[in-house]
């Protein structure tokens, strides 16, 4: 099973877990939670930044409470920090208990309204895309530099360093294109690297063996515009007593340790994807031109969105762009299905992955 499908399972796994174990009717939960931060500038934004911190602990208490399964939750670190970045969306409500202040900060108690169900909705939402995603074509490049304990020239062959880890990540499920050939153009990401070996000299104790150290540091850019989207690095000794085989195991060695980490790169750039803001397209039927300006505003002050914007106005009605930092759109949807309009309810009609449509009427 490649790294895609072990992630999905895991992905799976983790919603059906979410699912199963909070009750249709249980959508919210009451929690306690501490927070703390430091005072930089004043007592006033310290308090803020502590009741932040002591909401990204209730959001993070909840999560564990919807969890049964220790294994599942070693395996979404990543996907943990994604929902902890964007605690406003979970938090319905909370009211501070008690705060105090010392010296340097300040500390809060707070019991908080955690939407379960959003926890739960936004990861079966997750593993619902994961699937549609492919990643990108990788090519690698590496490039030598050699040192050695008297300043000689020493000449490498990285041909093994770069076999072994696009083996590593063609195991994991990545698609890997040959830098030097007619396919480069292929490719969506370039890692860039740059080898490094160095002779630390003999062992004291037996000078026939020298201990051979190689780093490789490299880069993931973008092939079209040259962004460097992540860097890794890796190191690793070994001891022998021929600079050819000794230098070649040590690049072996930090090849697969780099290997490893350019994965979990690029797989954090690839769950990021999902946390990005996401364009919706909004049609509001039954509505006035005067109405636009307060459906905007309203939209605005939904949790998790980032921007509304008013496009244009016709016989169908007003059309917006909702900036939705949220890869579950049916969420947005239900939150706008709770709006009022100057009286009237607006109502969703129609739901799809990048586009709603709604009603204004009825009260």
């Amino acid at each position: 099973m490649d790294f895609r499908h072990r992630l999905f399972h895991l992905l799976g796994l983790l919603a059906w877990t979410l699912l199963t174990t909070v009750p249709a009717q249980a959508s919210q939960i009451q929690l306690e939670a501490e927070g703390s931060a430091a005072i930089t500038h004043s007592r006033q934004q310290a308090r803020q930044d502590a009741v932040e911190d002591a909401q990204r602990n209730a959001v993070a208490e909840a999560l564990g409470v919807l969890l049964t399964s220790e294994t599942v939750v070693e395996n979404f670190v990543l996907l943990q920090d994604k929902i902890l970045t964007r605690v406003e969306g979970y938090v319905r409500d909370y009211q501070i208990l008690n705060e105090s202040f010392t010296s340097n900060a300040c500390t809060v108690r707070i019991r908080a309204t955690v939407e379960e169900m959003a926890l739960a909705d936004d990861v079966a939402a997750l593993a619902r895309i994961l699937p549609r995603l492919n990643y990108p074509t990788v090519a690698i490049s590496l490039q030598e530099q050699s040192l050695s304990a008297t300043a000689n020239p020493m000449p490498l062959n990285l041909l093994a360093a770069r076999q072994t880890i696009e083996a590593d990540l063609r195991g994991k499920g990545f698609d890997l294109v040959n830098p030097t050939g007619p396919s480069t153009t292929q490719a969506q990401l370039l890692i860039r690297g740059q080898a490094y070996v160095q002779d630390n000299g003999a062992n004291p104790y037996n000078e026939r063996f020298h201990a051979y150290a190689a780093t490789i540091v490299a880069d993931i850019c973008e092939t079209t515009t040259g962004k460097v989207l992540a860097s890794a690095s890796s190191d690793a000794i070994v001891p022998h007593h021929s600079f050819a085989i000794g230098s070649q195991n040590a690049l072996q060695k930090a090849a697969l340790q780099l290997a490893g980490r350019l994965s979990d790169q690029i797989a954090a750039s690839w769950l990021e994807a999902c946390y990005n803001e996401h364009q919706i397209r909004l049609i509001v039927a039954g509505c006035s031109f005067a109405d636009l300006p307060s459906i905007e505003r309203e939209i605005s002050r939904i949790p998790g969105v980032i921007r509304a914007q008013q496009k244009q106005f016709s016989a169908q009605g007003g059309e917006f762009i909702v900036g939705w930092q949220s890869c579950n759109t049916l969420r947005l949807a239900e939150q706008i299905n709770h709006l009022t309009i100057g009286g009237k309810k607006l109502t969703i009609t129609s739901a799809g992955t990048y586009a709603l449509q709604a009603r204004l009427g009825g009260s």
